[in-house]
């Protein structure tokens, strides 16, 4: 027997730990990026800031963690799917544009294993979708709407994510991640510090 009785029409759903991680929450990192750039196994990175996504078939967070560098951990979901996506990113670079985007897009890099060597990246536009975005920080949260992402992927698996807002586009830059290689310390933000 039940002690609590639910209503027959409410849903449960359990809560996912990648979905609204408070501001302030530790995220830990153990993916070969981290690895190759810190020299180290884990590395532990503070939520300072996060944008949601959402539009009809898509759910989609980006964190901004902070511990020395900017990393963006992003999280992809159909939404009411049990299932979705990890990926790592940093900002490539914030620019005004007035012309469109095409349906592939090159990219520079630099070599790391060839100082001075540049590495050409070619991406293929899969998506363009229409959203409203929340932006939650330390402060509160602000809602903002006719937010445009379109999603790139490569060849060798790398990920180019646009987002439009009024003329501004921010390219993000990133790698899939094994949902293993990432750990989730929510803080409680109901807690004073």
């Amino acid at each position: 027997m039940r002690l609590f009785k639910r209503k027959k029409e409410e849903k449960f759903e359990p809560k996912n730990e990648f979905f609204d991680i408070p501001v302030g929450s530790m995220i830990e990192l153990s993916d070969m990026a981290t690895f190759n750039l810190e020299d180290k196994i884990t590395q532990s990175f503070e939520v300072k800031a996060y944008k949601k996504y959402e539009a009809e078939g898509l759910l989609r967070y980006m964190y901004d963690l902070i511990d020395g560098e900017e990393i963006i951990l992003g999280v992809d979901a159909e939404p009411g799917a049990e299932d979705f996506l990890v990926a790592r990113f940093v900002i490539s670079s914030e620019e005004k544009l007035t012309d469109p985007l095409g349906d592939t897009i090159v990219m520079d890099f630099e070599d790391p294993e060839n100082n001075g060597e540049i590495i050409k990246v070619e991406y293929y536009r899969e998506s363009i979708v229409n959203t409203t975005m929340t932006a939650v920080n330390a402060d509160g949260s602000e809602e903002y709407y006719d937010i445009e992402l379109q999603d790139y992927s490569s060849e060798d698996g790398s990920i180019l994510m646009v987002e439009l807002w009024e003329s501004y586009f921010t390219f993000y830059v990133g790698d899939p991640l094994e949902k293993g290689n990432v750990n989730v310390f929510p803080i409680n933000p109901d807690e004073k510090k």
